[in-house]
């Protein structure tokens, strides 16, 4: 907090809203290219989960259009409402549900699609420990030997994860069998989540101005330990958070109030734009659903 407060203690808001607006028109058209490969991500989040539940009996088919929606609204909606888990979970039982999908495919495409980001954010920043600690800046004094340690661990638990799916369906736990993906489909769950963070994290950096000795991955270390202590706060979008801790992570290489106004421009191209458009997307479909002629095909 001492190091936020030192920060901030000299911005004033004009400086920011300055910074914000100031935005070169190059940039906001690179970012907003970007924010459709993002959205693009976020639309096929729940094909691993799926192909995993059409592993299971009496699976429906469903067309692309389906999973699309389903995706896009549950991983948009859950970065302003909060609470991941709970709120992404709910819209993908209210749509899938509706097209018929048991209860046990519901349930597999929760459990893979649920787990994703976080299999994504262990390895990548499991990765950054490992071979470049000084790469995460927001982590102060701590001795490099910890941060690997930790990156090491952090990265293991993707590994194993992976190796674990290979060649079986299911393992024991807590005298229950959990069923398991599959290595590919694991693999596929990694790369799916590393490409979402990366192309994210591209936004931000695209946003950024030009300013030496900051890197994409100087940018990313810092994005990363901003978005996974975010997450795991529960507030919705991590707000506050988030934002702390990339204010503290990039105030090192820029303006404090330059800094904000990027935060903000971010929060508003990478969370309050796809959540409008997942909102209106959810909302049509539920008119559409309660609309139709009783006769028509779901």
């Amino acid at each position: 907090m001492a190091g936020l407060h030192h920060a901030l203690r000299k911005v004033g808001l004009g400086e920011v809203l300055t910074a914000f607006a100031g935005t070169p028109r190059h940039q906001l058209v690179k970012a907003g290219l970007l924010l459709c490969i993002a959205m693009g991500i976020m639309a096929v989040y729940d094909v691993p989960g799926i192909i995993f539940a059409r592993r299971s009996e009496k699976f429906p088919r469903l067309r692309l259009r389906r999973v699309a929606l389903a995706s896009f609204c549950a991983y948009a909606l859950s970065h302003v409402l909060g609470a991941p888990a709970i709120s992404s979970a709910a819209i993908r039982f209210r749509l899938y549900a509706q097209w018929d999908v048991p209860s046990a495919g519901i349930g597999r495409i929760m459990a893979l699609s649920g787990t994703n980001f976080a299999l994504g954010l262990s390895t990548m920043l499991g990765l950054l420990l490992l071979f470049d600690p000084a790469a995460v800046p927001v982590f102060g004094n701590t001795a490099p030997l910890t941060l690997r340690l930790a990156g090491a661990a952090l990265a293991g638990l993707a590994l194993s994860y992976v190796v674990a799916s290979r060649g079986r369906d299911s393992v024991p736990l807590f005298g229950r069998r959990i069923a398991l993906p599959g290595a590919r489909l694991a693999c596929a769950q990694i790369l799916l989540s590393c490409a979402d963070i990366s192309s994210s994290c591209a936004i931000l950096y695209t946003l950024l101005p030009a300013t030496p000795g900051l890197s994409y991955l100087d940018v990313l270390s810092i994005y990363l330990a901003g978005f996974g202590t975010g997450l795991f706060s529960g507030i919705p979008g991590g707000v506050g958070v988030f934002d702390t801790v990339l204010l503290l992570g990039l105030s090192a290489y820029l303006p404090p109030a330059e800094a904000l106004g990027v935060i903000l421009l971010f929060r508003v191209m990478y969370f309050l734009i796809p959540a409008c458009l997942a909102g209106i997307c959810y909302a049509g479909h539920e008119l559409w659903v309660h609309t139709r002629a009783p006769g028509e095909t779901k």
